[in-house]
């Protein structure tokens, strides 16, 4: 039996670690270097309030969203402007901003304020639908979301060819975000600031400059966390429910087939199908989430529980009256011993799925 034993929680541990230690392919994502210092003369200061965040779509990746931003620069910039007659609603664009017929993007004023300092002023009111391109769900339900306003400079005169024009987000993090970015289902963990070059494939056009196709850009990285206990009540209780009910089917007699038989192929049904509800507002993945592997697991625990009982049923009409009682013992040791393997894999996977996701 210790051979047995041990061939069989093997089974389930290997089972679990492989799908705990599973990682999908890395995201190439957008071309990206850190951003580099440049003088005053050539630095736009920006910043943002974001007023609202609503409809959230897992499925289609994408998020609305409005506020204002600003932009600040100096008079050389303003001179720069003027010389190539740079509308003030080109100098940068919301680089992930989608469907642009249900974009507004209004000015405060017609013309930039010259402020005391001689820096020129401009506010734009926004609201637009964003895409959220390196959204990972692989924690699912346990996610955390990214969801990102990109702001990058526009103009070619801008680039990083020739005299490049560098966004510097110079504001307190406390101030960017209003009263009304909270969603349902999802704590609020802050706002995450990057500057970056975004470096593309392409030079537009431009032939005679190797960086024509380089542009400075600042990303706002709104942060959430799904509620622990509303993502456990909804997807992984009524996992575990079957499980559980699994795990205790071991405890019928060995010689009740028909209602031991039809326990792992009624669990394994189930299990399919509350899989195929949880993903109902997903996207398709090219990898697996946290909830798949636990049903991953659920159904080669269902499917090795059938193959057992399929084994003992078989075990026991096959024996003389005499010899049954020893039969059952043996049943009910090797369901013992399922029954630990089980334990100790859902165990192993629980943990370590959600660590190394």
């Amino acid at each position: 039996m210790r051979p047995r034993l041990l061939a069989l929680i093997g089974l389930f541990l290997a089972v679990s670690m492989g799908l705990g230690l599973l990682k999908p392919p890395a995201d190439p994502g957008p071309i990206l270097r850190p951003a580099q210092a440049a003088p005053a003369e050539r630095t736009m200061e920006l910043g943002l309030h974001v007023k609202n965040i609503y409809n959230l779509s897992l499925q289609d990746k994408t998020f609305a969203a409005e506020g204002w931003f600003w932009l600040t620069w100096p008079p050389s910039i303003q001179s720069l402007m003027e010389r190539n007659n740079i509308p003030l609603t080109e100098l940068v664009e919301l680089v992930n901003q989608v469907e642009g017929w249900d974009q507004r993007l209004e000015m405060d004023t017609q013309q930039p304020v010259r402020q005391a300092d001689g820096r020129y002023l401009q506010l734009y009111r926004f609201s637009a639908k964003f895409f959220d391109d390196q959204q990972s769900l692989q924690t699912f339900p346990y996610e955390q979301l990214e969801l990102p306003i990109t702001i990058e400079t526009r103009p070619p005169q801008f680039s990083m060819a020739d005299g490049a024009v560098v966004l510097d987000p110079k504001q307190p993090t406390s101030e960017i975000l209003g009263e009304s970015v909270d969603l349902n289902g999802y704590n609020l963990n802050g706002v995450k600031v990057s500057e970056s070059v975004h470096i593309y494939n392409s030079r537009f056009g431009n032939a005679n400059h190797t960086q024509a196709g380089e542009y400075s850009q600042v990303s706002y990285n709104v942060i959430y966390r799904t509620n622990i206990w509303s993502a456990f009540y909804r997807f992984v209780l009524p996992w575990l429910a079957v499980m559980v009910i699994l795990l205790l089917a071991p405890n019928l007699e060995g010689n009740l087939n028909e209602l031991r038989l039809a326990i792992p192929s009624t669990a394994l049904l189930t299990l399919v199908f509350l899989q195929q509800g949880a993903h109902g507002n997903l996207p398709p993945l090219d990898y697996l989430t946290y909830l798949d592997k636990l049903y991953l697991f659920g159904y080669v625990a269902a499917t090795v529980e059938f193959w057992l009982f399929v084994w003992g049923s078989n075990l026991i009409s096959r024996c003389e009256m005499e010899q049954q009682g020893p039969a059952m013992a043996r049943i009910n040791g090797v369901d013992n011993v399922y029954q630990l393997a089980v334990i100790s894999g859902a165990t192993c996977l629980m943990v370590l799925g959600l660590l190394r996701a």
